[in-house]
Formats: C-alpha cells, structure tokens, sequence
C-alpha cells in the first residue's frame, strides 16, 4: 500500500505543478513535506456552498472539518468572543470541536459563494494515527493556531477594557 502512494507521489510530481502545494496555505499544514501534502490530500474532497446555505448546526454530530478555498463563512456559536465570527480563505472549522465533544459548537453558514476542501473525521484522525510523523506536525501547526486564537481573544478584551475604563 505505501509503494502504491509513493509512486503515486513521484508520479504526480513529474506531470505538473505541486496539485497538493496550496494545502500548505493552511496552517496547520505548513511544516508537512510534498508527500505529507500528498497523503492529506487523497482524503480531501471539494465542497460548494451557495450564499445563504447552512454547513451545519449547532450540536449536530462533528462530521466533517471544512477548508476553505474562496468565500466567507459565518460562524455563531460560544467558542467565538462576541458570539460570531467570519472565516476567510485558507481558514478551517471543526478542528476545536474534534478534540471538545465531536459535537458542533456552533452553526457555519455560507455569507458568500463558497469553495472549501473537507475531510471527514475519522480519516483526520486515522490520517494522523497511521503516520505518526505528520500527526506530530499536524497537532504542532494546531497548538500554534490555538494559541494564536487565544492571544487575540485576550487581546481584543484587554482593549475593551481599556476603553471601558477610559469612559
């Protein structure tokens, strides 16, 4: 099995541009290698959302966790400081439910036309499991993205309180 995607690998890096290369727009993908790239992307499969149209809703089962490629999504739930956030290209959605409940904490819907990338996840999670390098990184680019999320979070409060203060 792992001859058959290693030559698949060398094959597709022969025939074009790196068709897995815009994976590593994402961050928590940035630190995988062309083969990692390669490996994630046989699990992803392309989504379209029309404006208007629901994801999913809160407390629904966590199926999938959505890429997004073009458009914007909206976002309510209590993971997102003022109750709603909007997410852009080369952001995702579904991974801080994956390690919480594996229930959606909120509810996405598409603000604009949307082109997003998705994997389901159990194959994240096997992903992951069966190639324990690329979780190691995955999990790494993840913790950073967290902790990136929280310092803002912080921030933008220390800034209302500040202004709350100054009144």
């Amino acid at each position: 099995m792992m001859l058959k995607l290693i030559l698949g690998w060398l094959k597709s890096l022969f025939h074009k541009a790196d068709k897995n290369a815009y994976l590593k727009e994402i961050s928590i993908f940035r630190k995988l290698d062309s083969f990692e790239l390669y490996l994630l992307n046989n699990f992803m499969h392309h989504r379209s959302f029309k404006a208007g149209e629901l994801l999913f809703d809160k407390d629904y089962p966590l199926e999938m966790i959505f890429f997004i490629e073009s458009g914007e999504i909206e976002v309510l739930g209590k993971a997102h400081p003022s109750g709603r956030s909007v997410l852009k290209k080369n952001q995702w959605i579904g991974i801080m439910d994956m390690y919480h409940e594996n229930i959606r904490s909120s509810s996405a819907r598409a603000i604009t036309p949307v082109e997003a990338n998705a994997i389901s996840r159990k194959d994240f999670v096997d992903l992951m499991d069966n190639n324990p390098h690329m979780g190691v990184k995955i999990l790494s680019g993840i913790c950073e993205s967290f902790s990136d999320y929280i310092f803002q979070i912080c921030a933008d409060a220390s800034s209302i309180t500040k202004g709350n203060t100054n009144s």
